[in-house]
C-alpha cells in the first residue's frame, strides 16, 4: 500500500516533468538520453558546489530543511 502510493506519486511527478519540459514528444531513446544528461548535469552541479562551496552548501541544506519543515527556527543557527 505504501509502495503503491509512493509509486503513484513518483509517476505523477515524472508525468508532470515530461509535460512541462516537452520531453513527452521525444522517442524513448531520446527521452532516456535527455534524462541522463539532466541527471548528469544536476549531479555535477551538486558535487562541484559541495567541493568548492561547502559553507554555502551546508547553509542551503539547512534552508531547505527549514523550508520543508524538517528543522525548527531554533535549530537553524546563524553563521558569522
Amino acid at each position: 500500500m505504501v509502495l503503491q502510493k509512493a509509486y503513484d506519486r513518483f509517476s505523477y511527478w515524472y508525468f508532470s516533468y515530461t509535460i512541462l519540459s516537452n520531453v513527452y514528444f521525444l522517442e524513448p531513446v531520446e527521452r532516456w538520453a535527455c534524462n541522463a544528461m539532466l541527471v548528469f548535469f544536476l549531479a555535477l552541479v551538486l558535487y562541484t558546489s559541495y567541493v568548492y562551496l561547502p559553507g554555502h552548501s551546508v547553509m542551503m541544506l539547512h534552508f531547505f530543511r527549514y523550508l520543508f519543515g524538517m528543522e525548527t527556527e531554533s535549530d537553524v543557527t546563524v553563521v558569522d
